[in-house]
C-alpha cells in the first residue's frame, strides 16, 4: 500500500471528538428572560412610564392645611408608579406642622394615598410652641397658640412630667369645678399653678397632690365664698397654708377671717 493510501486509512480510522450542544436548550432561555427583566426594569423606572397622576390625602383635619400637604408630596415624587419612594415622601409629610404621622402606599395604577393623623395639642410651651400628648413640642407656622389649653411653663425635658401632674390635678379639681390654666415646674422641682378663677396656688416640692387634696377638703366649706377676693394661697406647710389677699382687700380694710380651723387642714 502506498504511503498516501496508508495516510488516508488512518484518518478514516480516527475517531473524532464529539461535541455536545445540549447547553444551548437551557442557556438561550436564560439569555432571553435576563433580556426581558432588563428592559422590563429599564422600561418601568422612566418616569413617563405609569406616571403617579393622583393624590389622595385621608385624615380629620382641624388644623392641617390640605393644600400644603399636596404642593409637599408632589414635590418629592421623582419616578413612575414603581419607583416612587414612598418613605422618602412620609418623612417629608411628617415634618409639616400639626401632622404627627403619616402612612404611604401606592394604589394601582396611578395613585399615591397618604394616610394622615393630626397633632393633638393638650398644652401650650410658655417657650418652645404646644404639647402633644406625648410630650412633644411641635410648632405651627403661624406662632396662634389656642386659647383654651393650659399653660406649661418649665423646662422641656419636664413635658411629660408635667403632664402626669396635670392630669392628676385636673382630675381632683373636678370635685370643686375647677381647672387648671397655668402649671410651672421650676428647676428645683416646686410646683405652682393657677385655676380658671385666676387663683394662684403654691405647692412646692415634694407630695404636691397630698398638699392640694388638702386645699379640696376645706375648699367648698371655707374659702369659696370669698375665693375672689384671694391672690395666693401657699400650700407649702406641713399644718395649714398662707393666704394673701388680693391688694384692694389689704389698702380698703384688714383681711377678712377666715372661719374655720386653719392649723391642721
Amino acid at each position: 500500500m502506498s504511503p498516501i493510501a496508508k495516510q488516508a486509512a488512518y484518518v478514516t480510522k480516527r475517531e473524532l471528538p464529539v461535541i455536545s450542544f445540549r447547553w444551548v436548550h437551557w442557556l438561550l432561555p436564560l439569555v432571553v428572560a435576563c433580556a426581558v427583566l432588563f428592559f422590563t426594569e429599564s422600561h418601568l423606572s422612566n418616569p413617563a412610564t405609569l406616571p403617579v397622576k393622583k393624590i389622595r390625602v385621608h385624615g380629620a383635619f382641624v388644623n392641617i392645611d390640605e393644600a400644603m400637604l399636596h404642593r409637599a408630596i408632589a414635590g418629592v415624587i421623582a419616578g413612575g408608579y414603581f419607583n416612587v419612594d414612598v418613605e422618602r415622601v412620609r418623612e417629608v409629610v411628617e415634618q409639616l406642622p400639626w401632622v404627627s404621622t403619616a402612612s404611604v402606599r401606592r394604589v394601582w395604577p396611578d395613585t399615591l394615598s397618604v394616610s394622615v393623623i393630626e397633632q393633638q395639642p393638650v398644652a401650650v410651651s410658655k417657650d418652645a410652641g404646644l404639647i402633644n400628648a406625648n410630650g412633644d413640642v411641635f410648632k405651627p407656622l403661624n406662632n396662634i397658640l389656642p386659647e383654651v389649653l393650659p399653660i406649661f411653663d418649665g423646662d422641656v425635658k419636664s413635658n411629660k412630667l408635667m403632664l402626669s401632674k396635670y392630669y392628676e390635678m385636673n382630675t381632683l379639681l373636678v370635685s370643686i369645678d375647677r381647672k387648671i390654666t397655668y402649671l410651672k415646674l421650676d428647676a428645683r422641682a416646686a410646683l405652682e399653678l393657677k385655676l380658671d378663677n385666676g387663683l394662684k396656688i403654691v405647692l412646692g416640692r415634694g407630695d404636691a397632690i397630698k398638699r392640694l387634696e388638702r386645699l379640696i377638703r376645706i375648699y367648698t366649706k371655707v374659702l369659696a365664698a370669698r375665693v375672689n377676693d384671694i391672690e395666693i394661697i401657699d400650700l407649702r406647710y406641713t399644718n395649714g397654708m398662707a393666704i394673701s389677699w388680693k391688694k384692694k382687700i389689704n389698702n380698703a380694710e384688714a383681711a377678712p377671717e377666715i372661719p374655720g380651723d386653719m392649723r391642721n387642714v
